[in-house]
Formats: structure tokens, C-alpha cells, sequence
């Protein structure tokens, strides 16, 4: 899809008057003319009979507030937008605000709103219109057509740089202080069952990229093969959100119920956190087929590092399921801070003292 000029929209598409407006006369602009403490730039989405609305709304109109960079064109019933083509058209045109020109099926308004959160844009939609899940809407601009806010810009480069600061330092501190714990753990895991002191299992990162996600082996060496060939056990499995509780999981080591008990077992992710593949704080890290889970918001949750614990992991995981917890996972991508990650490591350690508690 080639993007149009607001002017070059307006005049082919739109009714006359509107190519006229202040809204629809500045041509297409790359990312060279972005103005520092400009305008918003915004890529306007929408039918033909909602567009000129839009751009002739009271708080769209002038360009001291909106620069208009781009319109797609898509019918109210249409059930998927062009996903590729307007992450392109956003990076082309340095755009940072998806302006949605009113209603659109409600799946359409998802991936948009899935969109405006990795692609850091504000998501801004004129009434009616439909609410993207888990997005909370603030009005921006009351009226007869009011202008609501689902999506907030993240300034997130600076953040993620100091985050992975961060975790290198915090990452290596913790894999020399806890060393000694790790070798005593893996004599003892070597001594009381067959096979290696250490197991690491596929999981989902940054991005979609697989790692390996590694652990103190708690199980037994056959563990894979007893859950896939007990049905009762799969299946009590998958609908405990891919998990079992120690206590009730006959694959559990006696040595491994008290590593878990501790948090032990999970110290092995300080070298995936130093390796890049994890963070300290983030969305725990999911095995492939847990993504169902998470349908229409994919691209949101993988768009930051998985963690060694999270806003999921202090919230008592193990009574905490699918899909209560896809929303507190996506509730912390799309609001992280550091002082939320601050919360989450104390309530962390706090965990990991207390035994009696969820350990995370």
C-alpha cells in the first residue's frame, strides 16, 4: 500500500471541503522533518466516510497539534488491518501516534492496539469506537465526538538501556554470590538421582527467539516422557496453565520440592539474564504452546525480555491462571517502569524468605 500526502487523500478520496481544511493540506513527510517538540505525527486509519471527520475534529485540525503523515483506508467491517504494511508506513514516517477515524470491527481494533504498543505509539480513536482489551481509555478531548487515549508512548530506549545496565551487573553479582549455593546444590541433585545436576528447557523470548531456560534439575531424568504418556497427568497439566504444583507432581525430586520451596532451582537464569536472554523483571518465560493464551497480543508480550520474576510470579502463580494471567503479564508490558520493577524485586525477595509463601 503506497501512503498518501494528507492533500493528495483529501483530494481524491475525501469531499472537497475537506481537502480544504487545515488538516488536509500538508504533503507526506519522512522522518527528516520531524520537528523536536512538534506536533504529533499521526497515520490516520479508518473508512472514506470517517476520515474527513476525523481530520475536521476540533483537536485534530490544527497542525500546531496533529501533522497528518499518512491515511490507510480500510472498510468499518473489516476484520484484519495490514499489519506489515502500517508498521513500515510508521517506521517510513517516523509517525508516533496510530490515529484510529471511528468505528472498525472490534478484532481490527485489537491489532492496532496490539501495534501502538510495540511499535511505541499512542493509540488514539475518535467516538464510537470499540475498546482494544486490556487497554484503559482516557478522554482527551470531550464534545460531540469525543477523542479517547487507549495507548500511551513508552520513551523506552533510554529506559531499556539503563534496564539491561542493570541486569549485567545485577546478573553477575548474583552468579558469584550464589555460586557456592549452585555447586552444593548440584553435588546433591548428582547424588540422590540419575542423571545431570542442570536441565534447560525450550522457551519463547524477545521477540519470538527460542532459548533454553535453565534450571537445577527437580525432576526425574524421564520427566518429558512420563507427562506425555500419561494423559491424566498432561492433562491435569494443561489445565493448571502448563504447570504442576511441586507437591502434587509425582515427577518432583524429594530433593527438588525443597529446591523449588526456596527458589533454588531457579538461580541458573541469573547466566540467561547476563546472557541477554532474560531480564531480572519481566513476564515469566513461556514454553510455545502457551501463546494461545495470548492471542491478538502476542507481538505486545514478546516485545520485552521475559524475567527471572515478574508482576505474574508475586501475584500467587500457582492460583493465578490463564486467563487471569495473560492480563496481569500484559498489564506490566504495557505499564513497566522502574519503579514497578523496584515493587516486584522486593515483594520478590520478600517471597523467597518466607518459604510458606508462592515463591515465585
Amino acid at each position: 500500500m503506497r501512503c498518501r500526502s494528507r492533500f493528495s487523500y483529501a483530494s481524491r478520496k475525501l469531499p472537497k471541503s475537506t481537502a480544504k481544511s487545515p488538516a488536509a493540506q500538508v504533503e507526506s513527510s519522512g522522518p527528516e522533518s520531524v520537528r523536536q517538540g512538534g506536533p504529533f505525527r499521526a497515520l490516520v486509519i479508518g473508512s472514506v466516510a470517517d476520515v474527513p471527520r476525523a481530520l475536521e475534529h476540533p483537536a485534530i485540525g490544527s497542525r500546531a497539534r496533529f501533522d497528518v503523515v499518512c491515511v490507510v483506508p480500510i472498510e468499518p467491517d473489516q476484520l484484519a488491518v495490514p499489519r506489515a504494511t502500517i508498521r513500515q508506513l510508521i517506521s517510513t514516517n517516523a509517525a508516533d501516534t496510530i490515529l484510529v477515524a471511528g468505528p472498525i470491527n472490534r478484532n481490527a481494533m485489537d491489532e492496532l492496539g496490539e501495534l501502538a504498543v510495540t511499535s511505541a505509539c499512542r493509540l488514539l480513536v475518535v467516538m464510537p469506537s470499540p475498546v482494544p482489551r486490556l487497554h484503559d481509555p482516557v478522554v482527551v478531548w470531550e464534545g460531540e465526538h469525543p477523542l479517547i487515549q487507549l495507548a500511551v508512548v513508552r520513551e523506552n530506549g533510554v529506559r531499556n538501556a539503563l534496564k539491561r545496565l542493570f541486569d549485567i551487573g545485577a546478573s553477575a553479582v548474583g552468579l558469584l554470590v550464589s555460586a557456592p549455593i549452585l555447586a552444593v546444590a548440584a553435588v546433591v541433585v548428582r547424588s540422590t538421582s540419575a542423571g545431570g545436576a542442570f536441565f534447560g528447557h525450550e522457551r519463547v523470548g524477545l521477540n519470538g527467539r527460542r532459548f533454553r531456560c535453565w534450571k537445577i534439575r527437580t525432576m526425574s531424568v524421564d520427566a518429558e516422557q512420563r507427562l506425555l504418556s500419561d494423559p491424566a497427568l498432561h492433562e491435569n497439566y494443561r489445565n493448571n496453565g502448563f504447570k504442576l504444583p511441586a507437591h502434587s507432581d509425582p515427577r518432583v525430586t524429594r530433593i527438588g520440592r525443597f529446591l523449588r520451596q526456596t527458589s533454588i532451582d531457579e538461580l541458573p537464569q541469573l547466566w540467561n539474564v547476563l546472557k541477554g536472554e532474560m531480564s531480572l523483571v519481566g513476564p515469566r518465560p513461556l514454553i510455545a504452546d502457551e501463546l494461545q493464551h495470548y492471542t491478538g497480543s502476542v507481538l505486545t508480550l514478546l516485545s520485552v525480555r521475559p524475567g527471572l520474576t515478574g508482576a505474574w510470579a508475586v501475584s500467587g502463580r500457582h492460583r493465578l491462571l490463564y486467563p487471569q494471567r495473560a492480563e496481569v503479564e500484559l498489564d506490566y508490558v504495557r505499564n513497566c517502569s522502574f519503579k514497578t520493577d523496584a515493587m516486584i524485586l522486593i515483594r520478590t525477595a520478600a517471597a523467597v524468605v518466607d518459604f510458606s509463601t508462592d515463591s515465585p
